[in-house]
């Protein structure tokens, strides 16, 4: 099912867009608008605008920009039906579901079909850990973990060779493909998780999406631990173990430990370190830290000491730093990893012990100077000044040099001076490989305006009115995106601008599918470079300004719409006509080709070129 269109009408009509992100940005009314500091870049100077008359946003250090779902998306991270549960569930306003085509219908059962097999695994491994096999439970125990902390992360057990999963699966009226398809069972029926302690692994909302599975016998054959396969449901790159019990711990105490494995999180989690989340055995990914930005920008790196451990480390660190994050780093005895240290430590000690040895990421790297030799020095101030360079906040990397002159005991002008090298030549190397360019386009909107005001500004009026506005004349009544499609597929005219076009085909198809285009649907389309082109439309300073207020009174748009959507038309129409008229007249200098149907051609657009001017008002 899916939100019908009569509860997200409710929402926007509800929704009060400077309410909402007053949560998130602290705002002060200036004028009509209020003002904040923006939530996506560190600033001293307000640059973030809510216009609560036009019900948008604007964040002009980012380029960012929208309408309250929008900003919700960009700023939790939150798909665009999750933001409309967001303010459903803020207002108190009643959710009504519509029918999905049968094909998303049959996906979506089978996704949930898929969560309650998985449910009901879960309860079968915890069942299963309190059996007469005690192989599990002791095992646990004997580790130091209470019976409380097993409940908590819902700890199982498979006994060796099981065949009564899919037995009590058949029994319960579950169909045991799921199971297949979760890979819990093999084709062959066979328990993949046999003889292994089970941690189920949990998505943000709290859902079971798959397990881990540890070993509990020497058998030199078998990896130590075995987790699901990736499916819909659970990919290892974008799940933290854990972040479904931590999260609140984490907004609490404004940070969160990330370790490596399982036990790491039940063992520190026990001793009321709850703020700790596991990046399940991969190297820390983007994805893994987004999720933790959610809640807090502080992480802190508590991996293995040995040399695996050291380099994962060194890796999360400036992954960490992208994400315009701070990172810490804590570091257990050699030998020892958190669940270990745990057991052999009493609580009061091990929290002294945390206090003491988290270390910022310089004074890490500087404890990886093995001899006191001049080379081994040079390369550790090498890789501080590398990460100090991934910092996007200038106040910030000056603080992180002063930091670095200080334990180095090197001149803060000479780091300073260094850096700037590494940073020419790291943009030497940017620039010849334009690797970063070719895999993200950028779109100067400015300059597109300005070179091709004419389908700009019919862009401007598909994104404003979209089919919400009515133009009406002596002959017919129609939205401006109806109106303006009519009239370029008259003459089959096309943008010369190719994300313009794209977005003109796009809304084309809706409306011959009879759906609505409002404003938000643009706000929160699916392509990124359709949201910044609507969010710079939408938000850019005079569309923010209050005229009323200077006793400016000027005539509303919407009052003149259709004279405004046709004039529009027709200039765009005929600067596309003269440049193909243009562009024809070479084609009639090339000998190449049928002269005849090039003369045509010429003469079709010469005579639409005459309309369109005649049409405009110009005299020939």
């Amino acid at each position: 099912m899916r939100i019908s269109q009569k509860t997200i009408d409710e929402i926007f009509d509800i929704a009060i867009i400077e309410d909402v992100i007053s949560e998130f940005v602290v705002l002060k009314k200036t004028g009509a608008n209020y003002k904040g500091l923006s939530p996506f870049n560190d600033e001293k100077t307000p640059s973030f605008v809510v216009s609560p008359s036009k019900e948008i946003w604007k964040d002009f250090s980012s380029g960012k920009g929208g309408n309250v779902i929008s900003f919700l998306m960009e700023h939790e991270q939150y798909t665009y039906p999750e933001a409309l549960l967001f303010l459903a569930k803020k207002y108190n306003i009643d959710v009504e579901y519509i029918e999905m085509d049968e094909a998303t219908q049959t996906e979506k059962n089978k996704r949930e079909a898929q969560l309650i097999v998985l449910k009901f695994a879960k309860i079968f491994f915890c069942n299963n850990l309190k059996s007469s096999d005690k192989t599990g439970l002791n095992y646990l125990k004997k580790r130091g973990f209470s019976e409380s902390t097993i409940k908590t992360f819902q700890i199982g057990y498979c006994s060796d060779n099981d065949t009564s999963l899919i037995q009590e699966s058949k029994k319960a009226g579950y169909n045991i493909e799921y199971l297949k398809e979760s890979r819990i069972i093999s084709q062959n029926q066979k328990n993949r998780f046999s003889g292994r302690l089970i941690f189920p692994i949990h998505n943000i909302t709290g859902h079971v999406v798959g397990f881990g599975g540890r070993i509990l016998v020497n058998n030199v054959k078998a990896v130590k631990y075995l987790n699901s396969d990736s499916s819909d449901l659970y990919q290892k790159s974008k799940i933290l173990y854990g972040l479904f019990l931590a999260k609140k711990y984490i907004k609490k105490f404004d940070s969160c430990y990330v370790v490596e494995g399982y036990t790491d999180v039940m063992a520190l989690h026990q001793i009321g370190v709850k703020n700790v989340v596991s990046n399940c055995g991969t190297a820390l990914t983007k994805d893994q830290i987004r999720l933790i930005k959610r809640f807090t920008n502080n992480i802190i790196i508590l991996f293995d000491a040995d040399n695996a451990g050291v380099n994962a480390t060194l890796k999360a660190i400036d992954a960490i730093l992208e994400q315009n994050m701070t990172p810490q780093v804590l570091q257990l005895p050699s030998s020892e990893d958190p669940a270990s240290f745990v057991v052999k430590q009493k609580s009061d000690d091990i929290l002294k012990y945390i206090e003491l040895k988290t270390v910022d990421f310089i004074e890490f790297k500087y404890s990886l100077i093995e001899a006191d030799t001049t080379s081994d020095l040079i390369k550790i101030t090498q890789s501080i000044l590398e990460s100090i360079l991934l910092i996007e906040h200038q106040i910030s990397q000056t603080f992180y040099v002063r930091r670095a002159s200080q334990i180095l005991q090197i001149k803060e002008e000479d780091l300073l001076l260094e850096l700037k090298k590494i940073k020419s030549n790291k943009n030497k190397i940017r620039k010849s490989r334009n690797v970063v360019e070719a895999e993200k386009e950028h779109f100067d909107f400015a300059k597109i305006r300005k070179e091709n005001l004419e389908e700009f500004q019919l862009m401007r009026l598909l994104i404003n009115y979209g089919t919400s506005a009515e133009i009406k004349d002596n002959k017919q009544s129609a939205s401006v995106a109806v109106f303006i499609v009519k009239e370029l597929e008259k003459d089959n005219i096309r943008f010369s601008v190719l994300m313009f076009d794209k977005i003109f085909q796009d809304v084309v198809r809706k409306i011959k599918s009879d759906e609505i285009i409002t404003k938000g649907y643009f706000l929160t389309h699916s392509e990124p470079a359709v949201r910044e082109l609507a969010a710079y439309i939408l938000g850019e300073k005079y569309l923010l300004s209050n005229w009323e207020e200077k006793d400016i009174f000027v005539l509303e748009e919407e009052d003149i719409l259709y004279k405004v959507a046709r004039e529009s038309i027709l200039r765009f129409k005929l600067k596309r006509v003269q440049e193909m008229v243009k562009n024809s007249l070479l084609a009639l200098k090339d000998e190449k080709g049928d002269a005849e149907d090039k003369l045509r051609q010429f003469s079709r657009l010469s005579s639409l070129e005459k309309k369109i001017q005649q049409e405009l008002g110009r005299l020939f």
